[in-house]
């Protein structure tokens, strides 16, 4: 942070308003005297201001506060322009004796609303636990920035799921009210779950992370006090390795696309699966093309993944691009705008092929599904020796080596999965 301005002697916090606010926050700036002549003090407080001055842009965009959150939030504000940190009233008054006597003493010649602040007269606004969730989506929107609907959704189900089950065990108490004993309690609920419904530690793990993150942003945000660190103390589960999806033979895989039974799925579907089988590709980023990601035309056909701002992929090493060949190849000119039926609704997808599939004793194993292709494509570039680098940018992954020069040329790649191709030279695509 370097939200620091000297002038003279003293130092001032001195920010320009983010664009993001801007309509909300006409100001150019921001500057608040930090009242000391002293860098070291000065950082120490701008850090803090800093915080709240965030903190209150925010509540500006939320919308949904009300107005008493609003005003505590200025009150905050208030604080630590007296260089004090907020507490309310209860907390105060538990204070060292000489730091109420410094905060008494710093009432002097200052407003009422000073006064407040310093001295904690506005308690914080009430957060029970059925509210809290609402103020998580608010307050995390950074998290979901660029990504698609059926993105969101798929990010706010999980959290949404856990707050009810905490609620259930619990009841809707006040979020300050939380203890580490409800949290124990969870966790026992859990325990019974894995041992009578055959649930496993890993979902109950990846709850208590979504538990935790969820109390401690909107603990942090509205001065709560939460000591959420403590709440979770040691309450992860030890787990037992996780069963991965079985990748298919290319025996199974042909078998399976050569079965007159496909033609009763709808067309979309088909030649997805024909898709998904030849380059590997995971399903959200086969049903998040767009007609210009799809290469016909080119010299070497091929299809581009790429990031949107409206479409996040799952990390920077997945955006790539990938020769078509074989089946793939076929099921683009058969499909050239993508798969417009399930853009952005990918579960949908992967949830009817799954069902069909099982339904018609296509799928060898419960351990097999739809993305056991991308499993089966690894395999087979694995099994030609194709070089690391190749592997890694045909499958999306990190290459764990120092990058130089541009990679392998789309030309090399399509000579690798020429090597791979699950369709033979004599069938008609």
């Amino acid at each position: 942070m370097t939200f620091l301005l000297k002038r003279g002697t003293r130092y001032y916090y001195n920010r320009r308003v983010p664009d993001i606010f801007r309509h909300l926050d006409r100001r150019d700036t921001v500057r608040v005297s930090l009242r000391t002549d002293s860098r070291a003090h000065a950082w120490r407080k701008a850090v803090a201001l800093n915080d709240e001055v965030e903190a209150y842009w925010q509540s500006l965009i939320n919308e949904t506060l009300l107005h008493d959150a609003s005003r505590f939030g200025k009150i905050v504000l208030v604080a630590h322009q007296l260089g004090f940190s907020y507490q309310p009233m209860s907390a105060v008054a538990t204070l060292p004796l000489q730091q109420l006597v410094e905060r008494v003493l710093a009432t002097r010649d200052a407003s009422p609303k000073q006064v407040e602040a310093l001295l904690g007269g506005k308690e914080a606004p009430l957060l029970p636990l059925s509210k809290v969730l609402d103020k998580y989506w608010e307050l995390a929107k950074d998290k979901i920035a660029g990504k698609s609907l059926d993105q969101v959704r798929k990010w706010r189900r999980p959290r949404a799921r856990v707050i009810d089950r905490f609620i259930r065990l619990t009841g809707d108490k006040e979020l300050k009210d939380v203890t580490r004993d409800d949290v124990l309690s969870f966790r026992d609920w859990w325990l019974e779950r894995i041992r009578t419904e055959d649930q496993n530690a890993l979902s109950a793990n990846k709850e208590f992370i979504h538990l935790k993150g969820i109390l401690e942003l909107v603990s942090e945000h509205y001065k709560v006090g939460l000591d959420v660190p403590h709440l979770f103390k040691k309450v992860k589960l030890a787990t037992r390795f996780k069963k991965q999806r079985l990748p298919f033979t290319t025996e199974q895989i042909i078998t399976m696309l050569h079965s007159d039974k496909l033609y009763d799925m709808n067309k979309e579907l088909r030649w997805f699966l024909l898709s998904a089988a030849e380059t590997g590709a995971r399903p959200s980023e086969l049903t998040g093309l767009m007609p210009e990601d799809i290469r016909l035309n080119a010299p070497v056909p091929h299809i581009t993944i790429t990031d949107r701002k409206e479409r996040t992929l799952k990390n920077a090493h997945s955006e790539r691009v990938i020769p078509l060949v074989g089946y793939a190849l076929a099921a683009f000119r058969a499909c050239p705008q993508g798969f417009p039926r399930y853009r952005d609704k990918t579960d949908n997808l992967s949830n009817a092929a799954n069902k069909f599939l099982r339904q018609n004793g296509l799928l060898p194993s419960a351990q097999h599904s739809v993305y056991s292709f991308r499993h089966s494509f690894q395999d087979r570039i694995l099994g030609i020796n194709a070089p690391d680098r190749v592997q890694a940018e045909l499958m999306g992954h990190r290459f764990n080596r120092p990058k130089y020069g541009n990679g392998p040329s789309l030309e090399q790649k399509k000579e690798w999965m020429d090597r791979v191709c699950l369709m033979q030279p004599n069938q008609v695509s």
